[in-house]
Parts: C-alpha cells; sequence; structure tokens
C-alpha cells in the first residue's frame, strides 16, 4: 500500500472517505483508486450533499477505528513479553525483540493510524460545515476518535507526522494534541457514558505525559462518576470488521501462546461463531484506579498505595469471566515452534531460583476452562496487605498493570517499547531526517533481547515451569529510566 502521505492532498482525502463512508459501499483503501473517477455517487461534493453526511462519515471513521485496533494488536501485543508469535502468519522479529524502519508491519502500523487521523480530520474540517443535521454529537465523536489515533501515536510511536506530509510530532506531542481533542469532546457530548470515556481517555494521555495533578485529577472524576466504567470497541462478525485477534488467539495453528504465567488470562476474547465477535476494551475504570495507586507510589505513599491496589482488585474481581471451549489450539502438542504447558498440574517461576506456584495454567484438553474477558489478575488481598516498600508496590501495580490490561496492547508501553517511523514515509516527506533519533525503534537497553522475554524452561516430567526473566522486577529495578514508569519523584 502506498504511505498516506504520499497521495496526493484531494485524492488522498476522497481515498480516506470512501474508505470512511461505509455508505459508499467501498471497504478498504486498497479497493479504490481515486484517480479518473467518473461515477458522480463517489465525489467528494456529491458526498457532501448528502442528507446526514456528517453521520454516514461518523460511521465510516467507526470503522476504520476497529480496523486499525486490529493492526495495532496484532503487533503490540508480541513485541512485548505477553505473547509469542509461534507460528508463521505474523511477524517473526518483534519478539526478539527488533524493531525496523523497513518492517512491513511497522509501516502497517503508521498508516493505519496516519489514515483514522486524517478521515477524523477531514470530517471535522470539511464534512461537518457542510452539514447542518446532529453537528455537535457527530463533531464530539470525531474528536474522540482523532484523540484515541493521537493517544495511539504517542504510546507506540518514537514520533509520528500529525499532519499529511508535515514535521514529526514526538510522542508527548500527539498526547497533548489528544488531550486538546477530548477537552472539546466532553463540552460537546451530552451523553453521560461518552463524556466519562473522554474523562478516562484524558486520565490515560496526562499519564503517559507523566503529568501527575492532571492524570490523578481525572482519574478521581472517572471513579467518581462511573466506579465499573467501560468503553469496549465492538466488532461485527457479519458486516464486520471482525476482531482479528480473536483469531490469532483462539485458532488450531498455535498462532499466539501467551507466557506461560499469564496462560490463565486467555483467552480474553473467546471464540463463540464467526458471528459473534468478542469486544476489546479501549478504556476502563481499572485504569484510573493504576493511576492513583502509581501517584501515590511516587510520593513513597505505600499506605494509599495499598488501599487504591485493594479498590482495584475489588473492580477486577467483580469482571465478568465465561466458560470457553480452547482444546483446538493444541498448546501442549505439536504444531508450533515451542510446547506450551496445557494442565493445570504444571507449576509456574516467575524467573529462575523463583518459588513455583500453581493456578497459573489451565487444564486445556477439557470441554471448558473459566476465562476473564475483561480483567484479571493473580494478585491476592493477601498480597497487597504485604507491600512494605515502594518498589514492592510498583512491582505489584505492575504485575496487576500486565494481567489486567492483558490482551489490550497497553504491555509494549509499559516496558518502553516504541516503533519508529517507516523508512517509506522518510523517503515521500522532506520533512523527516533520515538520520534522526525517530527512525529507529526504542528498545530499552534493561530489555532482554534474543525472545528472552518470552523464553521458559518446562518440564514435562517434574511439570514445572520456569520463565527466564521477570520483567516485571526489571521494570522495578530501572524505574528511573525516562522511559517507563512515568510519575517521577
Amino acid at each position: 500500500m502506498t504511505p498516506l502521505s504520499a497521495i496526493p492532498t484531494t485524492s488522498r482525502r476522497l481515498l480516506c472517505g470512501a474508505t470512511a463512508a461505509a455508505a459508499l459501499l467501498l471497504s478498504a483503501c486498497d479497493q479504490f483508486n481515486p484517480t479518473g473517477v467518473e461515477n458522480p455517487n463517489v465525489t467528494n461534493n456529491a458526498f457532501l450533499r448528502t442528507p446526514d453526511a456528517s453521520k454516514i462519515w461518523v460511521k465510516g471513521v467507526e470503522r476504520t477505528y476497529l480496523s486499525t485496533i486490529n493492526s495495532l494488536m496484532a503487533n503490540v501485543e508480541i513485541v512485548s513479553d505477553n505473547y509469542f508469535n509461534n507460528y508463521t502468519t505474523q511477524n517473526k522479529v518483534f519478539d526478539q525483540p527488533r524493531i525496523d524502519n523497513q518492517d512491513l508491519d511497522v509501516r502497517s502500523m503508521f498508516i493505519d493510524l496516519a489514515r483514522l487521523r486524517e478521515s477524523a480530520t477531514y470530517g471535522i474540517d470539511v464534512v461537518l460545515p457542510a452539514d447542518t443535521l446532529n453537528r455537535v454529537r457527530n463533531e464530539a465523536d470525531l474528536l474522540f476518535y482523532r484523540a484515541m489515533a493521537s493517544i495511539w501515536a504517542g504510546e507506540y510511536f518514537a514520533g509520528m507526522p500529525a499532519v499529511a506530509l508535515g514535521p514529526i510530532v514526538d510522542g508527548p506531542g500527539h498526547l497533548r494534541l489528544a488531550i486538546d481533542d477530548l477537552k472539546r469532546a466532553r463540552t460537546l457530548y451530552t451523553d453521560v457514558a461518552l463524556r466519562n470515556a473522554c474523562t478516562a481517555a484524558l486520565a490515560r494521555a496526562y499519564y503517559r505525559l507523566g503529568d501527575r495533578a492532571n492524570a490523578t485529577t481525572e482519574a478521581t472524576a472517572l471513579l467518581a462518576a462511573a466506579p465499573s466504567f467501560l468503553r469496549n470497541a465492538t466488532f461485527d462478525g457479519i458486516t464486520g470488521p471482525s476482531n482479528s485477534f480473536q483469531g490469532l488467539i483462539t485458532g488450531s495453528t498455535n498462532n499466539y501462546q501467551p507466557l506461560p504465567r499469564l496462560d490463565f488470562l486467555d483467552p480474553k476474547y473467546p471464540n463463540r461463531g464467526a458471528q459473534v465477535q468478542s469486544p476489546l476494551a479501549v478504556l476502563k475504570a481499572e485504569e484510573a484506579h493504576a493511576i492513583l495507586a502509581e501517584a501515590a507510589l511516587a510520593t513513597s505513599d505505600v499506605t494509599t498505595a495499598r488501599t487504591r491496589l485493594r479498590a482495584l482488585l475489588t473492580l477486577i474481581q467483580s469482571r465478568p469471566t465465561e466458560l470457553v471451549d480452547s482444546r483446538t489450539q493444541n498448546r501442549g502438542r505439536s504444531g508450533g515452534t515451542v510446547i506450551y504447558p496445557d494442565s493445570t498440574d504444571y507449576r509456574v517461576a516467575f524467573s529462575p531460583g523463583a518459588p513455583f506456584q500453581s493456578g497459573f495454567v489451565l487444564y486445556r484438553r477439557g470441554a471448558t476452562v473459566r476465562v476473564a474477558t475483561v480483567s484479571g489478575t493473580s494478585v491476592t488481598a493477601e498480597r497487597i496487605d504485604q507491600i512494605t516498600s515502594a518498589n514492592d508496590g510498583y512491582y505489584v501495580l505492575y504485575l496487576m498493570r500486565q494481567e489486567m490490561f492483558f490482551a489490550e496492547g497497553r504491555r509494549s508501553t509499559d516496558i518502553g517499547l516504541r516503533f519508529p517511523v517507516p523508512f517509506a514515509e522518510a523517503q515521500v516527506n522532506t520533512n523527516i531526517s533520515m538520520s534522526a533519533p525517530y527512525m529507529s525503534g526504542v528498545i530499552p537497553s534493561f530489555l532482554p533481547t534474543n525472545l528472552g522475554m518470552d523464553s521458559f524452561v518446562m518440564s514435562t516430567t517434574a511439570r514445572t515451569v520456569e520463565i527466564r526473566n521477570d520483567v516485571n522486577a526489571i521494570l522495578v529495578a530501572n524505574r528511573t529510566s525516562p522511559l517507563i514508569m512515568p510519575f517521577k519523584n
């Protein structure tokens, strides 16, 4: 696919519009060449004269939003220590981790984020002014989707343009753009749940910026307004897009396998049939508790952090679980590069020399296993009560963050990974320097390499699994790094 910024502005806007507007029956950019268009029903002017055009546009941008989530999840989960790509259908170097600016998956993620932002911007700048119906709600929706594109750009990339062929904006810059859009959207929304979504996203953006005061303000406001808030991305198995990550973690070809100490959380998105797609949590109240706990730990207030972590645990335990059949995955048998444990009699050690513990591996040969479909954790109230130092508090918090955000695309950012600007973008954008730091992926020096984040030693005789590296312990040991744990003392 041609990089979005390489497409001439007029054609690019029509291209994005054709993609976004579901009513135009054009489901993908690659299916439409905007040059030489003769059908008057798909021109910009004809579309802008369509009754309720902005509502149609918002539906299309929502579709682009879901497709972007699919693109991101498939890659950011395997680059972390959550999943290992155990088959050949997806990227085979992110697990190492190796992040190259000529990697096609880096390019695809970049394009999808740019398309989402461009589509939302075109709706705000061009479609809305031409429409007299439902403008306020539609503007708020477009601002929210653009803000999410900016949040993901700030969380996942070392930098990317905020406008086509524009200069590179770094991660903090994109987060600030998201904050501006979310504040505006929140003033426009009249629906309480949608206003709460803006508050949750603001807390997330301020947190990643390291703005402790504003992050805690928004987190506190969210919990006061909606203690169990949840904003899902809802997929459609009939008209699409479907939840493609669901297929990767429930297929029969050993596609994505979880780190054994996370086995009890998988599959978070059960396969309930082709027409029933699992939703994916984009924003949820759990993050507000985590932000407040981390803010307390940043000032060594262990007592407050314990109280907040207990509240977080209570919320997690209130979330739904579901019985699912995962026998088709063959995770304890042949079919992939690595054989994984598949029975409850396996005990797991988080690192070499650590004690072996039960309860982390589920029995995969029976008809059903019970999994959490919103949030889960192995942390208990007793473990939280044992916290006596800030370092131990950080360890428990980041273990809970990993487990409750499992399969939601949050872990790679928490451990400091960032993707580079693609080489293809640098070729066409004169504002980009090939020698700039943003042309390289960010991989903290303290992270294990050579598949070290995914490696373990399994004994089928002793029924044990020893994880090679406890990444959460590594994070705590390096918590002063500017790449991780945003709230600094």
